[in-house]
């Protein structure tokens, strides 16, 4: 089997092997056959114009008979099947050197599927149009970048948006047009640009020419990642004034009462202040518990972690405090035996042989030599229950998440632990450090850079593997890097890595968030990624980080 046979046998294409010369096919992949319907003794026989046959293969296979090579990317074109069926096809062709000889490889796949699935995405997108536009309700749909990813006809004509910022797709202009039309400018403006809190919410907006609008929204998400937000608007304007018209037959209903319970009212003047008294203090018990659940709502997360870590100290302590207490009890009980059994010569025979009975029967040799091991052994174990605890902590940094001094080596040591059983399975780790200093930033939200890091060097190796942790240092900056031995990232892959849902893992096994959102981190404390890979070698990423956060300028927020 030749060189060029092996090479198109293995390509996921229709791959050919042509003559420039004559057209004459001289290799063919067994995809061509298999898709195609012809034998490899057919195709050796042929041109490469008896299969290709649209008007511009033609023009082509010209200009290559009139000495031209040019290469060819991504042309729609047909091939004529051995059923005489025609075949849409997406192909390129690339001039390659043969030993000084030019040849031309032509690559091909079916688009039949292709179009399946346009088709079918086409036909999703239309039946989500139509229900947009059928709802009763001004829809408008915004993503986690601020942008405006679609909205109704109704929306538009609810809010009179001008011809000319729908044409343009300026998205801020719309916002700042919409927030214009309100009493509750700053409210509107500020619900369209929070996309990304989780809370769904209701509010009622007076516009300026006297119609009132309802606003629901809810996040939008993909898994367990708010990727935008829905807004729903209603024209509850007849509704308001029904409700209005209401309120005033009320008051008026209220006030004749009013006039004729006077005296009434009167006598009643301090029950009544005492029922409004009650009243408030409701009010404000009522407000300050819709304070208190979403502050718990809030802070659920660091609550829970921090009660664990203190349910588990608390046994710890304790149980580590009696084994201590233990192991002394034990080798203050060894030693008394040690004294009984230097006075077993001088007891009679019989007794003798009832204590060496006893003896055998709980194996007391084996049981001295034993103890003393358990009992260290079980205080190892305690230690270690108490580090894996702190390492928690030190993780989640449950006492604080602002700006705050931190030793990154520590935070990359407890970050190891948590993920260790990713790991432990898959390499063996590496620590080079050089000692960094403190720096200040937020090192729970550094802490989930470095998970981000240590998971997907775990992933990378496919069976066992090294991860080397590597610090450094100077007058300015502080890295650290992770470095591993896996598979490596494509260079055409590696520019992407950071964009946000893109992944190189598997379906199922990723989102493709992680480096995304450790990037922003990064930013955020004014640092950057270096990232170097080479495909089968393995990856290294460096954080760079500043030693010394810059000093804000009057009025300058960072």
């Amino acid at each position: 089997m030749s060189l060029h046979q092996l090479m198109v046998d293995h390509s996921p294409y229709m791959a050919m092997v042509v003559d420039p010369a004559d057209l004459r096919i001289l290799v063919a992949s067994r995809m061509v056959e298999q898709v195609l319907g012809y034998s490899r003794e057919q195709l050796q026989g042929m041109v490469i114009t008896d299969i290709e046959s649209s008007l511009q293969d033609v023009f082509y296979w010209e200009d290559v008979r009139a000495g031209q090579y040019l290469d060819v990317e991504a042309q729609e074109g047909e091939y004529l099947c051995a059923d005489a069926s025609l075949l849409t096809v997406m192909k390129s062709v690339r001039v390659i050197d043969d030993a000084g000889r030019r040849l031309l490889l032509v690559r091909a796949r079916d688009r039949r599927h292709e179009r399946q699935v346009e088709a079918l995405l086409e036909q999703t997108l239309a039946q989500l149009r139509t229900t947009l536009e059928s709802t009763a309700d001004g829809i408008l749909v915004i993503d986690w970048h601020g942008k405006i990813t679609s909205m109704n006809r109704l929306f538009s004509a609810m809010w009179d948006i001008p011809a000319v910022l729908l044409q343009a797709g300026e998205d801020d202009g719309i916002i700042e047009y919409i927030a214009g039309q309100v009493e509750e400018s700053d409210v509107i403006r500020s619900r369209l640009r929070q996309v990304a809190d989780t809370a769904e919410t209701q509010d009622l907006f007076r516009l300026k020419n006297g119609r009132f609008f309802e606003c629901r929204s809810r996040p939008q998400f993909l898994g367990e990642r708010v990727i935008g937000r829905v807004f729903g608007y209603t024209d509850v304007t007849e509704r308001h004034r029904a409700e209005e018209a209401l309120r005033e037959s009320r008051d008026q209903l209220e006030s004749k009462v009013r006039e004729r319970t006077r005296d009434l009212r009167e006598a009643n003047a301090t029950l009544e202040q005492e029922k409004a008294r009650q009243a408030d203090l409701i009010k404000k018990l009522g407000e300050a518990q819709s304070q208190l659940l979403q502050a718990e709502k809030m802070a659920s997360i660091g609550v829970l972690a921090a009660g664990v870590a203190h349910e588990i100290n608390n046994p710890i302590g304790f149980v580590n405090s009696n084994l201590g207490s233990l192991q002394r009890y034990a080798q203050a009980m060894l030693k008394l035996l040690d004294s009984y059994e230097a006075l077993e010569s001088s007891l009679s025979p019989d007794d003798r042989a009832s204590i060496a009975r006893l003896k055998k029967e709980v194996d007391a040799d084996y049981l001295r030599e034993d103890l003393e091991p358990l009992l260290r052994e079980s205080m190892d174990g305690i230690d270690r229950v108490r580090r894996i605890v702190q390492d928690m902590k030190d993780f989640s940094h449950v006492d604080g998440g602002g700006l705050q001094y931190a030793d990154l080596e520590a935070g990359l040591n407890s970050t190891l632990n948590v993920v260790w059983n990713e790991v432990k399975y898959k390499a063996e780790v590496t620590k080079e450090y050089a000692n960094l200093p403190q720096i200040e930033c937020y090192p729970s939200q550094l802490n989930q850079v470095f998970m981000n890091l240590l998971v997907n060097a775990a992933h990378a190796i496919e069976k066992t593997g090294r991860i080397t942790l590597r610090t450094g240092y100077d007058e300015r900056q502080v890295w650290i890097e992770v470095e591993d031995t896996g598979t490596g990232i494509a260079p055409d892959k590696l520019g992407r890595i950071f964009e946000p849902f893109f992944t190189t893992k598997p379906v199922g096994k990723g989102t493709g968030l992680g480096l995304s959102l450790s990037y922003g981190i990064v930013q955020k404390h004014g640092g950057r990624f270096d990232v170097h890979s080479e495909v089968g070698k393995g990856t290294r990423f460096r954080v760079v980080l500043p030693r010394f956060r810059p000093v804000p300028e009057a009025g300058v927020v960072i």
